[in-house]
């Protein structure tokens, strides 16, 4: 089992512990951590590849060939990767700053992606 406490790089801004169970004796509290974080990760941009509210829609497309699915994939990937590069080029000109909903400027309160999208539905001209 490891405690969020046990690890020094843990979000502080959770409120509750993170209790994750594991098998895999031979890693270390920080490994299982990155890794369950990546698998975070990972599920997270399968959302955003099949959800219509809230990625690119695959859903809504019906395809059944592999062929099809491995390219609509592929396509979403390379949206996500231009997404994420416009969202941290805005966030190194400090135009995500007018998109968050706080005032804390010590971290990132969204994500590269949903200030890319709000970018550039609202004013695409500031990317350049």
């Amino acid at each position: 089992m490891v405690r969020k406490s046990q690890v020094k790089d843990g979000r502080s801004a959770a409120m509750e512990p993170w209790l994750i169970f594991t098998s895999m004796d031979d890693f270390k509290p920080r490994q299982v951590m990155k890794l369950y974080s990546r698998r975070m990760q990972i599920e997270q941009n399968f959302r955003d590849e099949k959800s219509e509210r809230f990625g690119f829609g695959l859903r809504a497309s019906y395809s059944q060939g592999a062929g099809r699915l491995f390219v609509l994939s592929l396509l979403a990937t390379l949206s996500s990767i231009v997404l994420w590069l416009i969202g941290f080029h805005a966030e190194n000109k400090g135009i995500h700053l007018s998109y968050q909903a706080n005032s804390i400027k010590s971290r990132r309160v969204i994500s590269h992606l949903t200030l890319a999208e709000n970018v550039l539905r609202h004013s695409p001209a500031n990317i350049i």
